[in-house]
């Protein structure tokens, strides 16, 4: 029977990349967007009008930025307040300012979104275990078996296989 193993590197290399998966999300701002800082104002109650959520209450940080000479608002994430005159990260679009980011460790992994990494790194522990065997293996001093092993019935002596 074949064994298949996955390299240490191979792991942590995946697991990596799962938990990068939130920041991938914005990608496209964080590489040839524009930067700016925000201040927080106020904690706010606002009404949603996404398609999905729309009509839900939420709670959330708002930021004011200066994008092209314009002042814009934009919120941090849902639930989480942030101390009122803290000076925030940005990223925005420059042809479309609304289209922006807060570029802080709760900003990427604060949210709903996170749910799909958490998920697939449990897949992916699962199956990484499932695929390596963590069984100590035997060492054997001068290749001769050693009669006080852990196993012993694994090892019979010349004597036994003679006497038969």
């Amino acid at each position: 029977m074949k064994v298949y193993r996955i390299s240490k590197w191979a792991s942590l290399a995946i697991t990596l990349l799962i938990l990068l998966l939130p920041v991938s999300r914005h990608w496209r701002l964080l590489t040839s967007g524009e930067r700016t800082t925000g201040t927080v104002t106020r904690y706010v109650a606002r009404v949603l009008q996404q398609p999905l959520r729309k009509g839900t209450i939420e709670e959330a940080s708002e930021i004011e930025f200066i994008a092209n000479g314009t002042g814009y608002r934009t919120y941090g994430p849902e639930g989480l307040a942030y101390r009122k005159g803290r000076e925030v990260k940005i990223f925005y679009n420059p042809k479309d300012p609304s289209v922006n980011c807060v570029a802080t460790f709760s900003g990427f992994y604060l949210n709903y979104y996170t749910v799909v990494p958490v998920a697939l790194l449990i897949v992916w522990y699962a199956f990484y275990l499932s695929f390596n065997n963590y069984r100590k293996k035997l060492k054997i001093p001068g290749g001769r078996p050693q009669r006080n092993s852990a196993h012993p019935e694994l090892f019979k002596s010349e004597e036994d296989s003679r006497s038969r």
